[in-house]
C-alpha cells in the first residue's frame, strides 16, 4: 500500500525524461517544422508550392506581390538623363582692365552640372542664363560678385545655355580655370573681343584600379 501523498510520476519523482522520450519529441518537432516550411514559408517567401495549400489559403500571393513602379519626375530629387555626363576643363587669360570671358554650357531643363572655377586674382563674376528662344532681357542670374573661386552644383530651370560671365578689373592679367563635369554636350566661349567659339567636351571616363586590370 503506497503512502497517501507518494508521487505518481516521474516528474513529480525528479526522473529526468529518457533518451528515447527525448528522440520522439526532437522527431515531433522537426514534422512540424517541416510541415510549416512546404505549407507556409515557401508558399509564402518563394513562391514554392509543392502540396497547393498555399494557392488554397491564399499564401502564394504573398510572394508574387511586387511594389508597384515609381516613375522619376523631372522636379524630383532623382533625374534621369537621356546620355551620359561630361567632364571638361578650360583656361581663360583675362587682360587687365576689363578683360572678360563668358563660358556656357547649353542645358536642358533639369540638367545638372557639379562645378570649380579659380582665378590667379580677385575677378568679377556673374552666373547667369540665356533662355532658349527668349531675347537676352529674359536672362537671369543666379550668383553675382567679386571673388577669387567658386565651387557647387547648379541645375537648370528651364532650357537654354547657362554659365559665367568674368570680368578683370585689376590691373594685372588674369588666369581663370574652370572643370566642370554635368549632362551636357558642348559648350560656347564669347571672347571680349567680339568672337565666340564652340568647344567639344569630353566623355567621362573611370579610372583604371590594380582590381579592374587584366
Amino acid at each position: 500500500m503506497s503512502e497517501p501523498n507518494e508521487p505518481s510520476t516521474l516528474a513529480a519523482q525528479g526522473v529526468a525524461p529518457s533518451s528515447r522520450a527525448l528522440a520522439k519529441a526532437a522527431i515531433v518537432a522537426l514534422i512540424v517544422a517541416a510541415v510549416i516550411l512546404v505549407t507556409v514559408v515557401l508558399p509564402a517567401e518563394y513562391g514554392i508550392d509543392p502540396l497547393g495549400t498555399g494557392a488554397s489559403t491564399g499564401l502564394i500571393g504573398l510572394s508574387q506581390t511586387q511594389a508597384p513602379p515609381i516613375v522619376a519626375s523631372t522636379s524630383g530629387p532623382v533625374r534621369p538623363q537621356p546620355a551620359d555626363f561630361k567632364v571638361d576643363t578650360r583656361q581663360f587669360g583675362l587682360l587687365p582692365f576689363g578683360g572678360f570671358v563668358e563660358y556656357k554650357y547649353p542645358l536642358e531643363a533639369g540638367a545638372t552640372i557639379l562645378y570649380k572655377w579659380t582665378a590667379t586674382g580677385e575677378v568679377n563674376f556673374d552666373f547667369h542664363t540665356e533662355p532658349a528662344g527668349k531675347p537676352p532681357e529674359a536672362s537671369d542670374s543666379f550668383e553675382r560678385g567679386t571673388a577669387r573661386e567658386g565651387r557647387g552644383s547648379y541645375t537648370a530651370p528651364y532650357a537654354g545655355i547657362h554659365g559665367w560671365f568674368w570680368e578683370n578689373a585689376g590691373d594685372t592679367s588674369v588666369v581663370i580655370t574652370v572643370t566642370t563635369v554635368g549632362f551636357y554636350s558642348a559648350s560656347k566661349e564669347f571672347k571680349d573681343d567680339g568672337t565666340t567659339r564652340d568647344h567639344t567636351v569630353e566623355d567621362f571616363v573611370p579610372p583604371v584600379t590594380e582590381a579592374d586590370a587584366p
